[in-house]
């Protein structure tokens, strides 16, 4: 693809969602896409193929966590990066944020330290299961933001992200509409696990696709009992 073309797309799509960025920052990107359509197979980083797709369906989708209020300077774990999504753009969009990624799949954070390499940006590769790295003195309530892309049901995701946030800080997940339907059992494990209530941002992306980004408050410590062990967040989410 003409990487004129591309750029002029990233352009168009970050623009719709109300996000400015340089020429120098829409170049990062499109040099980001580029590598994710090289790894794309290698890495099973997404079921994007056409760039033009990506820069709406990630870019702009991923750079949405921006609304939620994110201060300057502020520390931020993407929890399941995967393909770098949502904090390679986060981190291209606000260089300020010192910016962890968090990824369990071998080849796919061999992918992220590929990028932040080439990219030339300053970042933390974590390679580690949520449930696993929550423990840890050094990643347990350390952040002032937890973000994800979030496909398990939102008591899950909640389990995942808050323990690894500092109280003052917030979690901020990018959800579909279904989300409102998951919204009781999400607030009684955001309260079980030191958060508050969330709240409810709706958006939509140049090509209609609507999304609803979720901000949970951390108002408390995680009980130390949380996250369980690997995978049962999943299987049984907590629930009122």
């Amino acid at each position: 693809m003409a990487p004129d073309r591309l750029r002029r797309a990233l352009l168009a799509e970050v623009s719709a969602v109300g996000i400015t960025l340089s020429t120098d920052q829409i170049s990062v990107l499109s040099k980001y896409l580029a590598l994710v359509s090289r790894w794309r197979r290698r890495a099973r980083l997404t079921a994007v193929a056409d760039p033009i797709d990506a820069a709406r369906v990630h870019i702009a989708d991923s750079l949405l966590v921006l609304r939620a209020g994110v201060p300057a300077g502020a520390s931020l774990i993407d929890v399941g990066s995967g393909a770098g999504l949502p904090g390679i753009p986060l981190k291209v969009a606000r260089p300020d944020l010192d910016l962890t990624l968090l990824e369990p799949e071998a080849r796919r954070a061999a992918f992220l330290e590929v990028a932040a390499t080439e990219l030339s940006l300053p970042l933390r590769v974590v390679v580690a299961r949520a449930e696993d790295a929550a423990k840890e003195p050094s990643l347990r309530e350390q952040f002032d933001v937890a973000a994800a892309r979030a496909v398990a049901p939102l008591p899950a995701v909640c389990e995942l992200t808050l323990p690894f946030v500092r109280a003052g800080g917030k979690t901020v997940l990018l959800k579909g509409p279904s989300v409102r339907g998951e919204l009781q059992d999400g607030r009684a494990a955001s309260y079980v696990l030191g958060g508050g209530e969330p709240a409810l941002i709706d958006a939509r992306l140049a090509g209609g696709e609507r999304r609803v980004i979720v901000v949970i408050p951390k108002t408390g410590r995680t009980p130390v009992e949380f996250p369980r062990r690997s995978g049962i967040p999943q299987r049984r989410p907590l629930k009122r």
